[in-house]
């Protein structure tokens, strides 16, 4: 099978290039269309040609001009794609992200009446994270714009079956796989005492993601158990008041609070995520998180909340503890039962393991998925 894969913005290159290494490894022809990273990413899988066709002239521009140049690029990337496409032929394609809306609906549209091939959405995000009336129209018109839909959970389908009003009969249940990807990174250990016991929250610091309920929570945790450390480690965006509020907190010694709000880069990712003890997601909504993927696949113990499909991974799977969300004592709770339980830690490492080697392994999903395309 002849698979193209389409991420304009690269927003989930580890999901991307774990989807599309596992198609090759299946026997498929796979062609992966991106943008050029703008930060540093694992290698890109040897099997799979990626070519990067968006914003190569966008990307020159600097600063907050960039997302306006890149408004500006896209329908003209789009429509550099069609020549390729039409020498190609492939037997399917499948789209990541719809980042102009309405453009990206009538493009998606018209190559699949032109060329009478199936072009299969992934919604990444079932629901917006941050949703408005606007955002919610927008997001069901982008689910019901096509005749195959991906989503990463039971609740992802829920969402759009019974919030957004699509056909139930496109949407497709195929999980997230584990990124098992990082386990080939060398890491680079964080700066914490050795031997304490370690809480991580990774990743792009937003609203949504709860950072302001763990650093409720922190204080029980650490008077509970004083020798306890928390690293929060990622780039903030959009969230001033919670950044500014672990900075302070950070900045106190009897805290136990370490902050890195930068991008973090591959190998002291991993590095944070195997020194953890627990990866903790007190997020208020989301679907699937790439951070419990990484997590998953490194074998590490996870505390989240009841979001989303989380409890579909974490509490199915025997991976950790899943608390109600908005609630701090609930999740210092759950950390403290977690961090005093070096037994019970290492039975949900395990469970952690299996799942990622089970389940949400990559030839099981890639499986799933060529019978998406076929469908």
């Amino acid at each position: 099978m002849r698979v193209v894969i389409v991420d304009p913005r690269g927003e989930t290159r580890p999901y991307d290039d774990a989807l599309a290494a596992a198609l090759a490894a299946r026997g498929d022809d796979v062609e992966l269309v991106t943008s050029a990273p703008r930060v540093a990413q694992p290698p890109a899988p040897a099997d799979v040609a990626v070519r990067h066709a968006f914003y190569r002239l966008a990307d020159r521009v600097p600063g907050g001009a960039r997302k306006v140049a890149r408004g500006l690029e896209h329908p003209f990337d789009l429509l550099c794609l069609a020549p390729s496409l039409l020498r190609q032929r492939p037997d399917a394609v499948h789209v990541q992200w719809l980042p102009l809306g309405a453009v990206d609906r009538v493009w998606w549209r018209g190559v699949e009446a032109l060329l009478g091939v199936p072009v299969t959405y992934t919604a990444h995000d079932a629901l917006p994270n941050n949703p408005t009336p606007k955002r919610l129209r927008r997001a069901a018109r982008n689910a019901c714009a096509f005749g195959r839909v991906i989503v990463h959970s039971v609740h992802g389908r829920d969402a759009l079956v019974d919030q957004l009003g699509v056909d139930p009969s496109k949407v497709h249940v195929i999980p997230h796989g584990a990124l098992t990807a990082y386990r080939a990174v060398a890491p680079v250990a964080p700066d914490v005492p050795a031997g304490a016991p370690l809480v991580a929250m990774l990743g792009l610091l937003r609203p949504y993601k709860g950072l302001d309920l763990l650093l409720d929570a922190w204080p029980v945790v650490r008077a509970a158990l004083p020798d306890a450390r928390l690293l929060v480690a990622g780039r903030v965006l959009g969230d001033p008041d919670g950044a500014a509020r672990l900075e302070r907190l950070a900045a106190e010694a009897s805290s136990g609070v370490t902050a890195d709000l930068r991008f973090t880069p591959t190998e002291e990712f991993v590095g944070a995520l195997l020194r953890a003890d627990v990866v903790v997601l007190p997020y208020r909504r989301i679907d699937q998180s790439g951070v419990l993927f990484a997590a998953l696949a490194l074998g590490r113990p996870i505390v989240a909340t009841r979001v989303g499909g989380f409890a579909e991974v974490v509490e199915q799977h025997g991976a950790g503890l899943v608390v109600p969300p908005d609630d701090p004592a609930a999740l210092a709770g759950a950390l403290i039962e977690v961090l005093r339980d070096p037994v019970r830690r290492e039975a949900m490492a395990a469970a952690s393991r299996a799942a990622a080697d089970g389940p949400f392994s990559w030839d099981a999903i890639a499986a799933a998925t060529e019978r998406v395309y076929a469908n």
